[in-house]
Parts: structure tokens; C-alpha cells; sequence
């Protein structure tokens, strides 16, 4: 398998998107951020759909479907994607919380939905800069849904991926709740926009003492896969563990704390590799309260071809 014949696509302006050929429906995720909002109104669809919470449906969809994912349901997108026939699918996953996404993905695989567009927004960079915060008050860190293979009871050589991104406590979170597994950090590099891997290395730094210094006193202990192409984050994990084959982990989690689209990456190397066939898992510190609205400005657009494995 080499993820990187998935094929993608860059427009570095909005207005190009409206070439794009007719969708019979766009899913998107309603955020108060201007890169979700401008992005919705350009891409040439039949119909839209919105993914909110209930108390928070906004009056400007009006009788648009609306759906509210959960952490272990769909909200029920894929069941009416295939009661409504659709065939051409897009999804923009750039207002998505990351747990959403990966449900979602798990759910139209199930139903056997196998093709997709995503559309991904990048920022130019944060607000904040590197004192951005992306979630405030864990609750727990837990399994994600759908992601959860055959763990085994020895420990002696658990592996912790993470995709780290700015928010140190994030991470934190999810070392400690594997204290006793090696931890390896996966980065966006190269980045969204100049700066931001500078950025993103301070904060992750902050959770040195959780993750282990080895992390940083050797940079090329960890991983490394473009922050935004998914297909090859998924190649650089194939690759990571391919050569740990001499030396199998008793368990392996991921983490998806950055980018959008490698967190997609991720849950495309798990279901790809039947990953709920090995001792390996995805994990998530859920959170009271996500913050969406992070970006100053908009950057380039991506557009990624996904392709899903049969049912599995």
C-alpha cells in the first residue's frame, strides 16, 4: 500500500472553486470562522448539509439538514447520503472537531460509501501565534469509536504516536494517560505557512516533561509528514512501523492533536491497514469546550481525492 498515489489538489484562491464539477452534496461544519463560512459558499453543490449542535443551529441554513455528531454516531449523515443517492460527495473538513471527523469517516466506510472529496482551508497563521489555544477543561481521554483494535495486556513496549500540534496540554494529557509507552511526535512539516513550525516546536515543547526529552534532544527521533496532505502523514506512519517490524510493539496508540488533514491522515493508514485487526488504537483527550475561530486569514485551499477501504 503507498498512500501517496491518493491524489490532491491546491488552489490558492477561493474563487476557484467554484469551477469545481457539481456536488450532489457538501457536508461542512458550522464554526463562526471566516475560512469555514467563505469556503461553504463556493463550492458548486445540490445540496448542503450542516453538522452543529442542536443548540446552536444557526438561522441562515434555514431548512438545511443539520446533523449532530457524537462520540460514537454519525448523527445519522451516512445513512441519508444513501437513502438520498447521493454519488458525488464532498466534505469539508476544515470546521470539523477532529473526533467528529474521524466518526464520520468510520461511518460512511461501515455504510460503504468508499469515495469522497475533502476540502481543507488552511490558515495563514493564527491569531495568537504560538500562544493560540485550540481547547480548554479535559474530560477524559479515551478510544475513539471505531479505532480501536485488539490491545494486549503486555505493556513492556507500547508505542504512543502523536500528532502534535499547538496545544501543549493536549498532549500532556494524552502522554500521561500512556505513561509507560515510548512516545514519538509527529510534526507538520513542511508547515501551512512559514513560522508555524517554529511555533508549533515551542509549544510541544512545553509538554517535555510528559513526552521525554528524547523528543527533543534528537529531532529525528520523531516523524515528519507535510502538515497539509494527509496521504502523506498515512505513508509516514506506514513507513515508521514498517520498520519497527524487527521489533513488533506490544500496543500502538495515535494521536491526532494537529492539522486537520493529518488527523485525516491517520484514521486513513488505520482503516487501511485494518488497523482493528493489530494491538493498535486511536486516542483522543476529549474537552469541554473547542475553539474554532483561530485564524487571522485564509491561505491556500486543498483538495484531497480519498478513497475508503471495503468494509472491515
Amino acid at each position: 500500500m503507498d498512500f501517496n498515489y491518493f491524489r490532491k489538489h491546491k488552489y490558492d484562491k477561493l474563487e476557484e472553486l467554484t469551477k469545481l464539477t457539481e456536488y450532489d452534496c457538501l457536508v461542512t461544519s458550522y464554526v463562526e470562522a471566516d475560512r469555514v463560512k467563505k469556503t461553504s459558499m463556493k463550492i458548486p453543490c445540490k445540496a448542503k448539509w450542516w453538522v452543529c449542535r442542536e443548540d446552536e443551529v444557526p438561522e441562515f441554513i434555514g431548512d438545511a439538514p443539520h446533523f449532530n455528531i457524537s462520540e460514537d454516531f454519525d448523527g445519522g449523515i451516512s445513512q441519508k447520503l444513501i437513502e438520498e443517492g447521493c454519488q458525488k460527495l464532498c466534505i469539508d473538513i476544515t470546521g470539523f472537531e477532529i473526533p467528529q471527523l474521524l466518526i464520520l469517516i468510520r461511518f460512511l466506510m461501515y455504510r460503504g460509501i468508499s469515495k469522497f472529496d475533502a476540502i481543507y482551508t488552511e490558515p495563514n497563521q493564527y491569531k495568537e501565534n504560538e500562544d493560540t489555544q485550540f481547547s480548554e477543561t479535559l474530560s477524559c481521554v479515551k478510544l475513539l469509536t471505531g479505532y480501536a483494535g485488539p490491545n494486549t495486556s503486555e505493556t513492556k513496549n507500547d508505542l504512543l504516536i502523536i500528532a502534535a500540534g499547538y496545544d501543549h496540554s493536549r498532549i500532556i494529557d494524552v502522554a500521561n494517560d500512556k505513561k509507560s509507552a515510548k512516545k514519538v511526535l509527529l510534526f507538520g512539516f513542511p508547515p501551512s505557512s512559514p513560522g508555524m513550525f517554529q511555533e508549533n516546536i515551542l509549544r510541544a515543547h512545553l509538554a517535555e516533561t510528559a513526552v521525554g526529552e528524547d523528543c527533543f534532544k534528537n529531532m529525528d527521533l520523531n516523524i515528519f509528514a507535510p502538515a497539509n496532505d494527509p496521504f502523506s502523514t498515512a505513508q509516514a506512519l506506514k513507513e515508521y512501523l514498517d520498520h519497527s517490524r524487527k521489533d513488533p510493539f506490544t500496543n500502538v496508540y495515535f494521536s491526532p492533536l494537529s492539522s486537520k488533514p493529518q488527523a485525516l491522515g491517520m484514521a486513513l493508514f488505520y482503516l487501511w491497514m485494518k488497523g482493528n485487526t493489530h494491538p493498535w488504537s486511536i486516542i483522543y483527550p476529549f474537552c469541554s469546550h473547542y475553539i474554532a475561530d483561530t485564524a487571522s486569514n485564509v491561505s491556500r485551499i486543498w483538495r484531497y481525492e480519498v478513497e475508503l477501504p471495503e468494509k472491515g
